[in-house]
């Protein structure tokens, strides 16, 4: 079950004013797309106010950021976004986007508040073939199980820490 905290407006303001915004994070994850073009959609589940959301713009025609938090969106909307960015009230497990129709979907900080294994299949039902998921979190201390590719999404992730 996902976990809702954050969710107050006061809660939300002092979120915004100490979030981390992940800038050399967002070159990395990008140097793992395909290639440099500009791309069609990315999402950045659990966007909170949108400092992460905002750093994909110059990368995709369209950025939408969601949050369980209506509070967050209101965060995230009351700031000056660049036009390609939205942002809507919705659970990480339930997304309003087509199948396949994601480029990139982004969880900065925020999935291990989520039923990841919901969260998972979301992400590989609205993901492109191709598309690229990427999960950032202040720690590593989670273990991602998926179908049959949990062992290999793990591996995957003791991989890129490793390089770090």
């Amino acid at each position: 079950m996902a976990v809702r905290l954050f969710e107050g407006k006061d809660h939300a303001a002092s979120y915004l004013q100490y979030r981390v915004t992940p800038h050399e994070i967002i070159s990395k994850i990008m140097s793992y797309m395909e290639n440099n073009e500009l791309y069609k959609l990315a999402v950045d589940v659990g966007c909170g106010p949108g400092k992460g959301t905002v750093l994909l713009a110059p990368y995709f025609t369209r950025v939408v950021g969601t949050d369980i938090s209506q509070a967050m969106v209101e965060r995230a909307l009351a700031k000056n976004n660049p036009p390609n960015i939205s942002y809507r009230h919705c659970p990480a497990e339930e997304t309003p986007f087509a199948s396949g129709e994601v480029d990139l979907v982004t969880a900065m900080t925020a999935a291990h508040w989520f039923d990841r294994p919901r969260f998972l299949q979301e992400a590989d039902r609205i993901l492109r073939p191709g598309g690229c998921l990427a999960l950032l979190s202040y720690t590593m201390d989670m273990i991602l199980e998926y179908r049959d590719i949990s062992n290999v999404l793990n591996d995957i992730c003791r991989e890129v820490q490793s390089r770090s």
